[in-house]
């Protein structure tokens, strides 16, 4: 191997220190900074959030009178056993009132969603438009609770002004804490 003159020594030695603080810049510099950036972010939101709690917390009488309202218009179900014969005997009160003729009623599996639960009911109906359409406004405009989720209707006769319909009915009830 040649000798190096000093002049190739110096530059061997620049490029080398070059390469060194390249690679000391590449793996302590740059992931220092992605923390420090990423602990600035986790500071922003936590700021955030902790601006949240105190909102909440300030507007908690508020939010718990809210609830409890909704308790006493809802009512709590303990279970769904108790529930079903119920919202059955309140599906068929409202079918009196609008002439409408339940087929076939069926309680279907329940969907519970957090505090919150869906009872659904199928129903098979006959009636007339107006009737059937009244009776849907009947379940929907007192404080019941039930929701529409499927409702099909089709005509039932040629020769008198009936159609006959399914329609899938829930109720929402609040879920014992």
């Amino acid at each position: 191997m040649k000798k190096l003159n000093p002049r190739e020594k110096f530059i061997l030695i620049v490029t080398l220190v070059l390469v060194a603080i390249f690679i000391i810049y590449r793996m302590v510099v740059i992931p220092m900074r992605q923390g420090s950036m990423d602990i600035d972010a986790r500071l922003r939101l936590d700021r955030q959030e902790l601006m949240k709690d105190r909102q909440l917390k300030a507007q908690k009488a508020n939010i718990e009178a809210r609830y409890q309202n909704l308790v006493n218009l809802i009512g709590v179900a303990d279970s769904e056993e108790n529930q079903v014969p119920t919202i059955v005997s309140k599906i068929e009160a409202a079918a009196r009132e609008s002439n409408v003729h339940i087929a076939n009623i069926q309680p279907q599996k329940p969907a519970i969603q957090k505090e919150v639960r869906f009872l659904p009911v199928e129903l098979e109906i006959d009636g007339r438009w107006l009737d059937i359409v009244q009776f849907i406004y009947f379940l929907q405009e007192r404080p019941n609770f039930y929701f529409i989720d499927e409702f099909n209707i089709e005509k039932y006769s040629d020769t008198i002004n009936s159609l006959r319909g399914r329609i899938v009915v829930s109720h929402l009830c609040l879920v014992n804490p």
